[in-house]
């Protein structure tokens, strides 16, 4: 069909069919994502951040063209994801900029508006590089000014540029070297056309797909190898984001601060409202000095280490905690263990759990800053992103989490993983904590590892579940009586009565007492003791010990168990910021997963 204008209603048709052929597509794009890291993740980056675009267009369609075109930046920057995310939201806001105040544009009009998204692209990053995203965009534009006043409407107009820009992608190999050794071409480009596809078939038939719910669900698979090259080096391994508002940024500084920080670095939106991307080594640094610029939402970061090892040989289950099981890392790398971390927050400070806050700063933190931490579950925008992640390199996943009775990450995972399409899937409830549901979850990886069924791996998951036990021991009643679990008179009778508190979790998810000892002198020697008796002569199969900044503790710990069980492993780590929001400094825990 012609059509000489575009007004808000039509932006928003258009652009949503658009959105909704990249969906179709974005299996595809994971698989060819090569630049600037091969982590495989460009399609889900690009459609989870026109996601956030359609949703937002859906709660606005009576606005006019021009306030529309700045809904639509706003949804991009707040959840952009990946570098071609930050530049889809930068191109947008060039876009709202140049059709300020307007109600409709000529084809004229929109050739003049897309030139300055265009230029506005290449703003977003510290070094703009050809062959990407970037080239294709820019071929686009240049050929809606040249044939913007030889067509009147969008059909001819849009059909003459595409295949302009199907031209420019086809180039990209030949202006990035990685492209042409992987036999590509750029997955964000290929994304752009995608984008541009879908709305010229909806321009042609007048047919708007799904309207009431954009479909998440991924292509099929398409018949070529993955490609991911393994010579390239991941110097900054963590792809980290954030939004920072405030009165006004200089886009330049935060550059020249960033460039010492890591690479990739993309800077998108406007003075007051921006979205940050970086490849980075340290990104609770990088947090810390945006922090201080402005106020700082929608943090997210991940590692691409792992991302990289799922595409270039991914196993057909992928094994998913949330960060409050605690390991030691190399088990981690060892069975790929992917994370879903938490939140939580001093004051107005919001952290990412084990990511921007270590364990030690949070315990240093915890003695200092006058407001106690609070933990929050995994946001769902994060948790659905991760899960299409997965479900791009995995036939299956087994996903294992703190009790939905002691938080409700649980219910935002099942939430999260609802719409994602696995040819298997499975949400287990761990009914434990810390290295408690750490042993679970070493259970599962030795049977990926050893390539049993998913149906074999879920039996063993659930037998381990009902064969693991954890104890806390609590050094005092400071944490959880800050957090409000404990009433003040509780804590003051415990204290006055010497009395040392063990917890652990039961089979219903919740935390309670397991007992206690008495007297504060070698509290925790007999902490140890207490367990053991827990243990009676029953047979153990795996021992996790975990402590809160107490080594020595830990390590007289360890001793015991070894002496009594010297034919098991014992694994040993720390207490992550999330469970000590409530044990607090100093906190022993052991779990036992009996045979």
């Amino acid at each position: 069909m012609k059509i000489a204008y575009l007004d808000g209603r039509r932006l928003y048709r258009v652009l949503y069919a658009g959105i909704q052929n990249i969906l179709d597509h974005q299996d595809y794009l994971n698989k060819i994502n090569v630049f600037p890291v091969p982590d495989g993740d460009t399609g889900t980056n690009m459609a989870y951040t026109l996601m956030g675009i359609a949703e937002r267009m859906r709660t606005h369609l009576s606005l006019p063209l021009g306030e529309l075109s700045q809904e639509v930046a706003n949804a991009a920057i707040d959840n952009a994801r990946g570098n071609s995310g930050a530049i889809l939201a930068q191109f947008f806001q060039g876009f709202a900029e140049a059709v300020m105040g307007k109600a409709k544009l000529s084809t004229a009009q929109f050739a003049e508006a897309v030139s300055a998204a265009s230029q506005s692209a290449y703003q977003a990053l510290s070094h703009p590089c050809e062959g990407t995203i970037l080239s294709v965009i820019k071929t686009w534009s240049a050929s809606l000014k040249e044939k913007a006043h030889h067509y009147r409407d969008y059909l001819s107009l849009m059909e003459a540029s595409l295949q302009e820009a199907q031209e420019a992608l086809r180039r990209t190999p030949e202006q990035l070297a990685v492209l042409k050794k992987a036999g590509v071409v750029d997955a964000a480009g290929q994304g752009f056309v995608d984008i541009l596809e879908g709305m010229l078939h909806f321009i042609r038939s007048g047919n708007l797909r799904h309207t009431q719910k954009l479909e998440m669900s991924l292509a099929d698979s398409v018949d070529s190898e993955e490609v991911h090259p393994e010579d390239i080096n991941l110097d900054y391994p963590f792809c980290t984001e954030c939004v920072i508002t405030g009165d006004g940024f200089d886009r330049q500084a935060i550059f020249a601060e960033l460039e010492h920080r890591g690479d990739s670095i993309v800077v998108a939106g406007s003075p007051q409202h921006m979205k940050v991307h970086l490849h980075t080594l340290e990104p609770g640094k990088v947090f810390n000095h945006l922090r201080s610029l402005g106020h700082l939402s929608q943090q997210k970061v991940d590692d691409m280490r792992i991302q990289k090892k799922a595409a270039a040989d991914p196993n057909a289950i992928a094994l998913v905690v949330d960060s409050t099981c605690d390991l030691p890392d190399e088990l981690f790398d060892r069975f790929q263990i992917h994370t879903i971390p938490v939140r939580l927050n001093f004051g107005g400070d919001e952290f990412i759990d084990k990511i921007t806050i270590s364990g030690d700063e949070f315990y240093q933190r915890l003695l200092t800053d006058k407001s106690h931490p609070k933990t929050s579950q995994p946001p769902l925008g994060d948790v659905r992103r991760i899960f299409k992640f997965l479900s791009s390199h995995y036939s299956h996943v087994v996903s294992i989490h703190v009790s939905r009775n002691s938080s409700g990450t649980l219910q935002g995972i099942e939430a999260g993983l609802k719409d994602v399409v696995f040819k298997n899937k499975a949400v287990i409830d761990g009914y434990s904590l810390s290295i408690g549901t750490g042993l679970i979850v070493i259970e599962a990886g030795e049977a990926i590892e050893a390539g049993e069924s998913f149906e074999t791996v879920i039996r063993r998951v659930e037998k381990a579940v009902q064969n693991t036990q954890v104890f806390i021991g609590l050094d005092s009643l400071d944490a959880i009586f800050r957090g409000g679990r404990v009433s003040d008179k509780k804590k003051k009778l415990v204290e006055a009565l010497h009395l040392n508190p063990i917890l652990t979790m039961n089979k219903s998810g919740f935390v309670e007492s397991a007992g206690v000892t008495f007297g504060r002198k070698n509290k925790f020697a007999k902490f140890t003791r207490f367990v053991l008796k827990k243990i009676g002569d029953r047979a153990v199969k795996r021992i996790g010990v975990v402590h809160a900044v107490n080594p020595k503790v830990a390590h007289m710990a360890v001793e015991t168990l070894e002496n009594h069980f010297p034919h098991i492993v014992i694994y040993q780590s720390t207490v992550g910021p999330a469970l000590g929001v409530h044990a607090g400094r100093k906190a022993l825990g052991i779990a036992v997963q009996f045979a």
